[in-house]
């Protein structure tokens, strides 16, 4: 532990709780449940899905905002 923090560390975390509770999520695969039922995540799937996110769509909504994109913009994301 480092000498100087900024944040005092929780009783939890001091005692080892939290750790154990992160292993046994690990251990489980409920944190993967939970990360893909998570409010954001769904959101971005059906954004995803309808096609906010290709490259045209992305360049329109730039230029609405009065920022033209460059070429390097029009790159496919994987």
């Amino acid at each position: 532990m480092k000498l100087f923090r900024y944040r005092r560390p929780s009783l939890n975390q001091i005692f080892g709780v939290t750790a154990a509770q992160r292993r046994v999520k690990r251990v489980l695969g409920s944190a993967q449940i939970e990360a893909c039922t998570k409010p954001s995540h769904v959101r971005r799937r059906l954004k995803r899905r309808a096609g906010l996110y290709l490259p045209v769509v992305e360049a329109i909504r730039q230029t609405a905002k009065c920022r033209f994109p460059t070429f390097m913009e029009f790159r496919r994301r994987r």
